[in-house]
């Protein structure tokens, strides 16, 4: 049983007319223009919302000269793989000799644990660069500094961890792997000068 929305008087659940028998009021269309203003406000109010995200997102990506060269900061690390980042048996170990390696003899990969550690930083550079690029198009957020700087420190921990583990497998290093901490630093810093540049636009 419901009640009409205009007296408040009990309607019977087979009660199907369009108007109220106590006081007349059409039960379909009652305050209809206040719920359609209520219904544009809301759209209104979400189309704005998308509109300050997108924005936001802008903002995080090419704001600023910094947010553009944070952008550029999040893919170098990849083209840097392309250097050799380790030594391993006398052989340079690049992004594009790994890919060889697998494909030619992925066993022999496998069976050496100096290389198994070389695959994962080489993995881990790329999947790191990708995840803290996405990440950082919500910069413009009220965490978003803190997660970014989080995401940048996890990844020079991991890349730093796993050159350890190169070394004590008997692996060398190669100037590549220095250029790739070099731009992870780099990316670190440049959360910094985004969120201050971001700021300074508000």
């Amino acid at each position: 049983m419901s009640n009409c929305p205009n007296c408040n008087e009990k309607l019977s659940p087979f009660y199907f007319k369009q108007n109220c028998p106590h006081c007349g009021a059409n039960l379909m269309y009652y305050d209809f223009e206040n719920r359609l203003q209520q219904d544009a406000e809301k759209v209104a109010r979400e189309a704005e919302n998308f509109a300050k995200t997108m924005q936001g997102i802008k903002n995080s990506a090419i704001g600023s000269v910094y947010s553009i060269a944070r952008l550029i900061s999040f893919l170098l690390p990849i083209v840097a793989l392309l250097l050799p980042i380790f030594k391993v048996g006398g052989d340079n170990i690049t992004l594009v000799s790994m890919i060889k390696l697998i494909i030619a003899d992925s066993g022999s990969v496998f069976g050496n644990t100096a290389l198994v550690f070389c695959l994962a930083e080489v993995a881990a550079v790329i999947i790191c660069s990708l995840v803290a690029l996405v990440n950082s198009l919500f910069s413009f957020t009220k965490n978003g500094l803190k997660r970014n700087v989080t995401i940048s420190a996890i990844e020079i921990i991991i890349i730093a961890g796993l050159y350890i583990a190169v070394i004590s497998a008997g692996g060398g290093i190669a100037y590549g792997f220095f250029l790739v901490l070099a731009l992870q630093i780099l990316t670190l810093v440049l959360h910094f000068s985004v969120f201050a540049a971001n700021n300074k636009n508000l």
